[in-house]
């Protein structure tokens, strides 16, 4: 089960990616959405593992305020870090950062990483995955 949400969040990040590179004013190919996609993959694993061990327990009654207290300002972090990506990857020279769509693709970014958490081992038994998401 955890192989299948890995998965899904890597192909919904990678497809994200890709309208971001688009969105940016790129051509935005499979390779360079992948490649984006895993990179974001990556970011988010590295994230959740420091949340796994700085969270700790927690209690069942407070997961749902948990998760959002925890993941909402990490996930901005995560998609900001992406959107510096795809903006220096795509316009290095300009102000592509201040792009309003773009910064409109950071919120849907985090609207795809909450929504794939449905997909966790713990989101398909209808609990939050708190300290155990794939950022």
């Amino acid at each position: 089960m955890i192989l299948l949400y890995g998965a899904v969040k890597f192909l919904a990040y990678s497809a994200w990616c890709h309208a971001g590179l688009r969105l940016a004013g790129s051509s935005a190919d499979a390779a360079s959405s992948l490649l984006l996609g895993a990179a974001r993959w990556g970011i988010g694993l590295l994230f959740g593992i420091v949340i796994f061990f700085a969270v700790g327990s927690i209690d069942a009654a407070a997961a749902a305020r948990t998760y959002f207290a925890v993941y909402t300002p990490v996930r901005i972090v995560e998609w900001v870090i992406m959107l510096f990506v795809i903006a220096v990857r795509v316009q290095p020279d300009s102000m592509a950062m201040a792009n309003p769509r773009l910064r409109l693709w950071c919120v849907g970014g985090m609207l795809v990483s909450f929504l794939t958490d449905v997909l966790s081992p713990e989101g398909v038994q209808g609990r939050f995955c708190v300290g155990r998401c794939l950022c």
